[in-house]
C-alpha cells in the first residue's frame, strides 16, 4: 500500500482516547500528565496504523524493535514502551472481549531499554547552588532577589517546578524545628498526578538563610494565600509585588529567570528540574541509614524507594567503590569496643548494677 494512503485505524485512536479519559477521570491524573501520555501514545498509533491494537502482537516489525530504531533520546524511548504497556493492561481489563486473543506475555515483554550505564545525569550540585545564594543582589531588583531565594528552595525541597512556583505563603514553613513545605493541592499547589505531601528541607544553613530574608518579606508585604514566587510588577525600571494574578506559564518564565542567575554566577543553564536531581544526590550522599534512605525517597513523593533506586541507579554506581573503601578503612571493632560502647549507654544506677553482676562472676570463676 503506497506509504501516503496509509491512514491510523479509528477504532484504535478511539480506544486511546477512552485510556486518556480514564486517566483523567478515573485515576485523576492531572492534564498536564495526560498530555504527555497522549503525545507517547501517538507512536503505537503511528506504528499500528490500519491494523487493529487487538492483534498487536502479529504487526510487523514488533513494538519495541520498532520505537529502538527511531531516532529518540533513550528516556522517551522508555517513557513511550512504558506508556504503551500499560495500555494494553488497561485494554484487557475493560475491553476483554476484543482483548481476550492478545497474549498477557507479549503485554509484559513490552520492556523499555535500560539506560547506558555510564549515563551521566545532570544536575545542580551544593557548589552551583551557593555560588548563586553568595550573588550580591540588589534588593531593589525583587525580581532577581525573589528568583536568588527561589534558586534555593528548589535545591533545598526537591519540589517540582510546577508545585514550587504554585506555593502559597502559608504552605512554606522555615520558622520551625525541621523546615518544611505542604505540597498539598488543597492548598492549590500544582503536583504531580495531584499528590500530597508535606516534604522537609535539607538542613544547609547558608542555603537557608537565603531563603529566610525573602519569606519575611514576602510575609510582611503580602496575604498568606499570596504565592511565595511573587508575580512582580515593573515600571520604569521600578518594581513591586503585584496583585495581578499569576500567569500560566510560571514554569517556562522560571527557566528563563534562572538563566539570568546562572549567567550571572558563571554557570552553565540548568533547568528547575535539575535543582530536583541535585537535591536527590546531595540526600543520597549523605544517607548514612536505610531509614534515610526510604526518608528522602518519600520527600521525593516516589510511590516507593525502587522508583528512587531506578532514577538515580548511576550514582550508585559513581559511589560504590568509596563506600566499599570506607568499610575496609575502618579498623574491624573488636570485642572491647563492643562492651565500651555498650557501657557508655548505661546510666549511673544500671551501670552500678553492671559492676556488681561482673564482679559477682569473677568470683564464682
Amino acid at each position: 500500500m503506497n506509504e501516503f494512503n496509509r491512514l491510523i485505524n479509528r477504532s484504535n485512536y478511539l480506544i486511546v482516547q477512552e485510556y486518556l479519559e480514564y486517566l483523567l477521570s478515573v485515576r485523576n491524573r492531572n492534564k498536564k500528565s495526560v498530555e504527555r501520555y497522549r503525545f507517547w501514545l501517538r507512536r503505537v498509533l503511528l506504528w499500528a496504523m490500519e491494523h487493529s491494537l487487538e492483534t498487536a502482537d502479529q504487526i510487523k516489525p514488533p513494538f519495541v524493535q520498532y520505537i529502538n530504531e527511531l531516532e529518540l533520546a533513550t528516556e522517551s524511548k522508555k517513557k513511550i514502551i512504558e506508556t504503551t504497556r500499560s495500555f494494553f493492561k488497561w485494554a484487557k481489563l475493560y475491553h476483554h472481549r476484543p482483548y481476550a486473543r492478545l497474549p498477557a506475555y507479549w503485554i509484559e515483554d513490552l520492556t523499555p531499554p535500560r539506560l547506558p550505564c555510564g549515563t551521566n545525569l545532570e544536575y545542580v550540585t551544593l557548589e552551583n547552588a551557593l555560588a548563586i545564594a553568595r550573588l550580591k543582589i540588589d534588593r531593589s531588583n525583587l525580581a532577581l532577589w525573589r528568583d536568588q531565594a527561589m534558586s534555593a528552595l528548589l535545591f533545598l525541597s526537591g519540589a517540582r517546578a510546577g508545585a514550587a512556583t504554585s506555593l502559597p505563603i502559608k504552605a512554606v514553613h522555615l520558622q520551625v524545628e525541621y523546615p518544611n513545605i505542604e505540597q498539598k493541592p488543597s492548598l492549590g499547589v500544582s503536583t504531580k498526578n495531584k499528590q500530597s505531601a508535606t516534604t522537609f528541607l535539607h538542613h544547609i544553613p547558608e542555603l537557608l538563610e537565603g531563603i529566610h530574608a525573602w519569606d519575611e518579606y514576602v510575609r510582611k508585604n503580602c496575604p498568606p494565600e499570596y504565592p511565595w514566587y511573587a508575580p512582580i510588577q515593573q515600571n520604569w525600571g521600578d518594581q513591586r509585588l503585584s496583585n495581578l494574578k499569576p500567569g500560566e506559564n510560571r514554569i517556562t518564565a522560571l527557566n528563563r529567570r534562572l538563566k539570568i542567575l546562572d549567567s550571572a554566577a558563571g554557570l552553565p543553564h540548568k533547568s528547575p528540574h535539575k535543582y530536583r536531581h541535585g537535591y536527590a544526590i546531595y540526600g543520597l550522599q549523605h544517607c548514612q541509614t536505610m531509614a534515610q534512605y526510604h526518608a528522602l525517597s518519600r520527600n521525593l513523593m516516589h510511590a516507593n524507594i525502587a522508583i528512587t533506586d531506578e532514577r538515580y541507579v548511576h550514582l550508585e554506581e559513581m559511589e560504590r567503590g568509596k563506600l566499599l573503601g570506607q568499610i575496609s578503612n575502618h579498623p574491624c571493632q573488636s570485642p572491647e569496643d563492643d562492651l565500651q560502647g555498650l557501657l557508655t549507654k548505661l546510666d549511673r544506677n544500671d551501670l552500678h548494677r553492671a559492676i556488681t553482676i561482673a564482679a559477682g562472676l569473677l568470683v564464682k570463676r
